[in-house]
Order: structure tokens, then C-alpha cells, then sequence
């Protein structure tokens, strides 16, 4: 067993030092929890941190009790490279569900249960923890009062408020907070290549989610479905009454905004975020807007200023409403007409 002073780590990951420092501790001393619950905003890194802790605890260094974690090159790092180490479980939802069964749960827990070809241990991944059924939160329950040795579960979370409180009491929660944008800008220059201006921009964009400036970054037409996006919300908003009704439904049916190809959450937080900007060239403050790409169309909206104070609050409700599974189109209708 390591003395806690032979693993040096080699964790590609940036901000919520605070969120690392604390696991790695963890792993240092061999003292890990059987749960773990990541909350946080979408975006902030947290899928990409249980994957280094996952790919650390199954790396043949850590059983060795010394070396890099993880190393990368041992039998097990190249099986997790592939997606195909029978130590690390994912359980997530799945194509065109909204929600996590109890059936999918009993199946994860089955192979939660079986042996590894790679060493003791086994990770299950949760992905989305919030869309559990409450049947599924209340099977999953019974294996986390009853934790095997070497069996860590990781779920993800960006709704902590709508976990059974059953399950957030057996499990560690680890906050992620959104990360400063010098950071943001420096990570996407070192690892990601970009060009110091673009850096600059996208960093901005992002709003303190690393993992939202790398898809940026990586996945260029993802930005441009983004303002897309952005660009159909403003001309809702900017429509009377009758071509609010229109323009929503021309918009829901248009193929950046349907359920299949992007979840209406996402399409939610991007309204956030326009909400955030309006507010702010309203306020004479257009240096601070995310997008500085769209600011000409902002200062078209023409609304009053305490409604725009009033717009995140409407669109956060809007988030209840669609996980309480109300249609996208009464959502959007129903905020676009109280602006």
C-alpha cells in the first residue's frame, strides 16, 4: 500500500483546485468514498474529472503504489482509451428518454457487482443523476447503504435540488464553480492551439464552463448552431404577440432546436445567457456581454428594463417546468409572452 508519497498526477484538467486537491488527497491516502456526487452547471468539467479519477483508482500504478496516475500506457489506461475496461460503468439515458428506468439502474448495478479483468476496483459513472426515476433513485439507494469494497460511484449532477435528499445524504458532494476566464483563455491556448484573439473570445463566450469553451474550440459547428439559436430566441422576443406563436413554432420544428439533436435544457441556458447580455447593453455595460458577436442584435429588443431583470427568473422556471416534463413549445410560448 502506497505511503502517500509516491504518485505524482497527471490530471489534464484545470480550475475548482479545491474539487482536485480534495480527491487526490483521497488517493493519496487510499481513503476514497464509496459515493460521490458532482453538482454543478453543465459544462464546468465534471464528466471529464470522474473520468481522471475513474482512469487514477484503475491505472496499474495506483495498485503498484507508485508512478503517474494515470500512466497512460499500462494494459488498463489503453482498455479505458478504448471505452472497453470492464471497470468503469457508465449509466446515463438513453436515446430519446427523458428519464433513467429502475430497469437500467438493476442492470447497472448487476455489473457494478461483477469482477474486473483489470484489478479490484470498479467505477460507476452516472451521468445526469437528476433524471433518475424516482424508481430508479430508490434501487440505486440500496446499493449505496450497502457499499461493496473497492466499488466507487461517481454521479454527475446540474440540478442537486432534484435528487431524492435520500441519495444526497449517502453520498460526498463536490461543488463545481464556474472557472475565471484567464484560465479559460490560457487552457484553450495549451491544450486546445487556439489563437490568442480566439482564445480571448470563445473564453468569453463559455461564461466560466471549460468544457463549454473546448466543444468551442473542437467542434466549430457547434458554436454555429449556438447562435442559431441565439439568433431565433432574439427575434422571438422581438415579435408582437402573433408572430411570437409563429416564430416558436417554426423554431421548435427547425433541426438546431428539436429534442433529438439538442436537449431544449441546452437551448434554455443559451436563453439565459442572451438574458444576461441584454440585460447588461441595456445597462450601458456591453463590454461584459458574452458574445460580442450578437451585441448590434441585442440593442434592437426593445423591452422595459425591469422586465429584462425579470427574464432569468421566468427562464429558470421554465427549466422546472420542462423537468416536470411540460412541453417545450407551452414553455417558450408562455415566457416569450410575458416579455
Amino acid at each position: 500500500m502506497s505511503d502517500g508519497r509516491k504518485f505524482e498526477f497527471n490530471w489534464p484538467f484545470f480550475g475548482n483546485r479545491h474539487i482536485i486537491d480534495f480527491l487526490q488527497t483521497g488517493i493519496l491516502s487510499r481513503q476514497l468514498s464509496h459515493f460521490y456526487i458532482f453538482a454543478g452547471a453543465p459544462d464546468l468539467g465534471k464528466g471529464t474529472l470522474a473520468w481522471q479519477l475513474a482512469a487514477s483508482i484503475l491505472c496499474r500504478n495506483f495498485a503498484d503504489g507508485k508512478g503517474i496516475l494515470p500512466c497512460g500506457e499500462c494494459f488498463n489506461c489503453q482498455e479505458l482509451k478504448k471505452n472497453s475496461h470492464s471497470g468503469l460503468t457508465y449509466l446515463e439515458t438513453l436515446e430519446g428518454k427523458k428519464n433513467i428506468s429502475v430497469e437500467q439502474v438493476r442492470d447497472f448495478i448487476h455489473l457494478m457487482n461483477l469482477g474486473s479483468f483489470g484489478g479490484d476496483f470498479k467505477i460507476g459513472i452516472i451521468k445526469s443523476g437528476e433524471k433518475l426515476s424516482l424508481e430508479a433513485a430508490n434501487a440505486l439507494l440500496k446499493t449505496l447503504e450497502e457499499p461493496k469494497p473497492g466499488v466507487t460511484i461517481i454521479l454527475l449532477t446540474a440540478a442537486l435540488e432534484q435528487l431524492p435528499a435520500t441519495i444526497i445524504s449517502r453520498g460526498q458532494v463536490l461543488t463545481f464553480r464556474p472557472v475565471a476566464r484567464e484560465q479559460i483563455h490560457d487552457y484553450l491556448i495549451a491544450e486546445h492551439k487556439v489563437a490568442r484573439s480566439a482564445a480571448r473570445s470563445l473564453a468569453k463566450i463559455a461564461c466560466g464552463r471549460p468544457a463549454l469553451a473546448a466543444k468551442f474550440a473542437t467542434e466549430p459547428k457547434y458554436l454555429t448552431d449556438r447562435r442559431k439559436i441565439s439568433a431565433a430566441l432574439i427575434k422571438i422576443m422581438s415579435g408582437t404577440t402573433g408572430e411570437k406563436l409563429r416564430l416558436t413554432e417554426e423554431f421548435l420544428a427547425g433541426s438546431e432546436a428539436t429534442a433529438e439533436k439538442r436537449n431544449f435544457t441546452e437551448v434554455l441556458e443559451i436563453w439565459q445567457a442572451l438574458a444576461r447580455d441584454l440585460l447588461l447593453v441595456r445597462l450601458g455595460l456591453e463590454e461584459l456581454a458574452a458574445d460580442e458577436e450578437i451585441i448590434a442584435e441585442l440593442k434592437k429588443i426593445n423591452l422595459p428594463l425591469a422586465t429584462l431583470r425579470e427574464l432569468p427568473e421566468k427562464i429558470g422556471q421554465g427549466m422546472k417546468y420542462y423537468a416536470a416534463n411540460v412541453s417545450p413549445k407551452m414553455i417558450v410560448e408562455n415566457i416569450s409572452l410575458q416579455i
